[in-house]
C-alpha cells in the first residue's frame, strides 16, 4: 500500500480487519460446527439444521441494498457499531433454543446483525484512504475472514466439547466486545482522502440495473458465491458423514477458510493490477480445481485438505468481488446502495448454495450430487463474467470521508 496515506487510514485499516475477523466471522464460520450438534440434539435433518446458516446469509445479501443507504446516510461506523450490537444479542438468544421455530428466528436476527458488519459498510470504511491500492487493502481487510475462518472451527468445537453448545454461543457473543472496543478507539474524525472515480458515471441506482455490466457482473456473482457455501456449508457433514472425525472435519474446513486468507490478498493484487473481472475469473478456476479434488478422492484421504485449501483460494477471491467491483466501475462517493445490490446477488447466492445442497444430500443421501452442481454453477460463473467486457481505467478526484 502506499506509503503517504495517512496514519488514520491505517488505523481505520485495523479496525475493519478486526471486524471482519470477529464480528462478521466468528459466528458465521462457526455455525457449521453447530450442524451435527444440532442434527443430534433435535433429530434435525441437515437441510432443517443448515437452513439456519442460509437464513444469515441471505439477510446479509437482501438487506445489502438498505445497508448501503443507510451507511451512505449515516455513517460506516455508527451502522458497525450497531450491528455488534445486535449479533451479541442474537447469538445470547441461540444459546436458550429449545426448537427449529426458535433457532430459526434468532438467526434471522444474527442476520441483520451480521449484514451490518458485513462488506458494505466496512468496505466503504476503508476504501477512501486507499485510492492507489484499493484491491489490496480489501484483500488485507477481508483476510481478517480468513483469518477467523481457520480460528472459529476449532475454537467453537472445543468450545461445545469442553463445555456446551449454549455456552459456546455465549463466549461468541462476549467475542463481539473485541472489535466495538477497536472500533470506537480507533476509527474517528472527518478528513479527505483520495478516491477513485467511476468508469463510467450514473445519476442514481436505478441508472445502473438498465446496463447490461450490471447483470453480467451480477449474476456471475451469484453464480460463484452459490457455489462457496455449497461446499463450505456441507464440507463437515459431507466428511462425517464418511466416518472422518468431528476433529479432522473442522480441521479440513479450516484449512478451507484459512487459504481463503491467501486468496483474498491475492484476488486483490491481482484486481489491482488487471482488473476485478480478471480476478474474479482466476478465482472461479480454484473454485473448480478444489471441488475436482473433493470429488475424486476419498473423504478420509489427506487430500481432502489440499482440494479443501485450493477451493479456499477461490473462496477469497470472490468473497472480495462485490466491493472491488462497485469501486472500479462506480467510484467510492455514495456508492453503497450500488454496492448493496452487487451484495445482494452474492448473498442470495450463498444463501441457496448451503440449502440447496442440503435439500440434494436429503433426497439422494449422496453428497457428490450436490458438489456436482455446485461444480456446474461455478462454469456458468465463469462464463458470464469470461463474456463480461473489459471497461476504462478510474480516474483519482477528492472525496470528504466519514467515519
Amino acid at each position: 500500500m502506499d506509503k503517504r496515506e495517512p496514519v488514520a487510514g491505517w488505523q481505520v485499516l485495523v479496525a475493519s480487519f478486526t471486524i471482519l475477523m470477529v464480528a462478521f466471522s466468528f459466528a458465521l464460520f462457526s455455525l457449521p460446527i453447530f450442524y451435527p450438534f444440532l442434527r443430534k440434539t433435535y433429530h434435525w435433518n441437515a437441510a432443517q439444521a443448515s437452513a439456519g446458516g442460509s437464513i444469515v446469509l441471505l439477510l446479509i445479501g437482501v438487506l445489502g441494498p438498505f445497508i448501503g443507504k443507510l451507511t451512505d446516510r449515516l455513517t460506516p461506523k455508527k451502522i458497525l457499531l450497531t450491528g455488534m450490537c445486535i449479533s451479541a444479542v442474537s447469538l445470547m438468544l441461540l444459546s436458550t433454543i429449545a426448537g427449529l421455530t426458535q433457532y430459526y428466528a434468532f438467526c434471522v436476527l444474527l442476520g441483520i446483525g451480521t449484514a451490518a458488519v458485513s462488506l458494505v459498510p466496512t468496505s466503504m470504511l476503508i476504501a477512501p484512504w486507499f485510492a492507489t491500492k484499493r484491491g489490496l487493502a480489501i484483500g488485507v481487510i477481508n483476510a481478517g475472514v480468513g483469518v477467523a475462518g481457520f480460528i472459529a472451527p476449532n475454537l467453537t468445537r472445543k468450545l461445545i466439547e469442553t463445555f456446551s453448545m449454549s455456552n459456546a454461543f455465549l463466549a461468541l457473543a462476549g467475542l463481539m466486545m473485541i472489535p466495538f472496543v477497536v472500533t470506537l478507539v480507533l476509527v474517528r474524525g472527518v478528513r479527505r482522502a483520495p478516491a477513485s472515480a467511476p468508469r463510467q458515471s450514473f445519476a442514481k441506482a436505478g441508472d445502473v440495473i438498465k446496463t447490461p455490466m450490471f447483470w453480467m457482473f451480477g449474476l456471475g456473482l451469484f453464480f460463484a458465491a452459490h457455489t462457496l457455501t455449497g461446499i463450505q456449508q456441507h464440507l463437515a457433514l459431507y466428511m462425517t458423514g464418511h466416518g472422518v472425525t468431528p476433529t479432522n472435519a473442522a480441521f479440513a474446513l479450516s484449512m478451507l477458510l484459512g487459504a481463503s486468507a491467501v486468496g483474498k490478498i491475492g484476488g486483490g493484487a491481482i484486481a489491482d493490477k488487471y482488473s476485478s473481472r480478471v480476478s474474479l475469473l482466476w478465482s472461479i478456476v480454484c473454485l473448480a480445481l478444489g471441488i475436482a479434488g473433493l470429488l475424486a478422492v476419498e473423504p478420509g484421504s489427506p487430500v481432502v485438505y489440499w482440494s479443501a485449501a485450493m477451493f479456499g483460494l477461490g473462496y477469497g477471491g470472490v468473497f472480495n468481488a462485490p466491493p472491488l467491483i462497485a469501486f472500479e466501475h462506480f467510484g467510492t462517493e455514495r456508492v453503497g446502495t450500488i454496492l448493496g445490490l452487487f451484495m445482494m446477488f452474492f448473498g442470495v447466492g450463498t444463501s441457496s448454495g448451503g440449502l440447496v445442497a442440503g435439500m440434494i444430500f436429503d433426497r439422494t443421501h449422496n453428497y457428490a450430487n450436490s458438489f456436482s452442481v455446485d461444480l456446474v454453477s461455478c462454469g456458468i460463473g465463469f462464463l458470464l463474467l469470461f463474456a463480461a467486457a473489459r471497461l476504462g481505467a478510474p480516474r483519482a478526484v477528492s472525496i470528504p470521508v466519514r467515519a
